[in-house]
């Protein structure tokens, strides 16, 4: 009886420890010369990181601003978009943007992503890398 219930104790217990969630990711990264483009997608949030020639700086910004707005904040070096689920930062050849998909409406997530492509396409990329597609299950 003893081993019976052990062995019911070990079967359990590694039945939990081996359970998995799964979660659905993709990412991609354009790289040629002097512009590296990274675009991360998953269930949860999407992020964009751009690095470039910081000449193109100002083209890519305005970018922003056309969809944005003004920075919520801004030094001589760095300007920053916050809002509710998103930021955005602009450096001199630098650029990131993260968005978490359940603080922001469905609309806005197509906004944010189209945003992306727009600023890809500001720094002499066609567009934003798509990410490949998540393995099936």
């Amino acid at each position: 009886m003893k081993n019976i219930i052990t062995i019911i104790a070990l079967t359990l217990l590694s039945a939990m420890l081996g359970a998995q969630t799964s979660k659905s990711s993709s990412s991609s990264t354009t790289s040629s010369s002097n512009l590296s483009i990274s675009v991360h997608s998953d269930d949860d949030d999407y992020s964009y990181t751009a690095k470039f020639d910081g000449d193109k700086t100002k083209a890519a910004q305005n970018v922003i601003i056309k969809n944005l707005g003004e920075p919520t904040q801004k030094t001589d070096r760095t300007a920053i978009w916050e809002g509710k689920g998103y930021s955005v930062s602009v450096r001199t050849g630098k650029i990131e943007m993260e968005m978490d998909f359940e603080k922001v409406t469905k609309s806005f997530r197509l906004k944010f992503e189209d945003m992306g492509d727009q600023i890809s396409e500001a720094l002499g990329s066609p567009k934003a890398p798509t990410p490949p597609n998540p393995p099936k299950k």
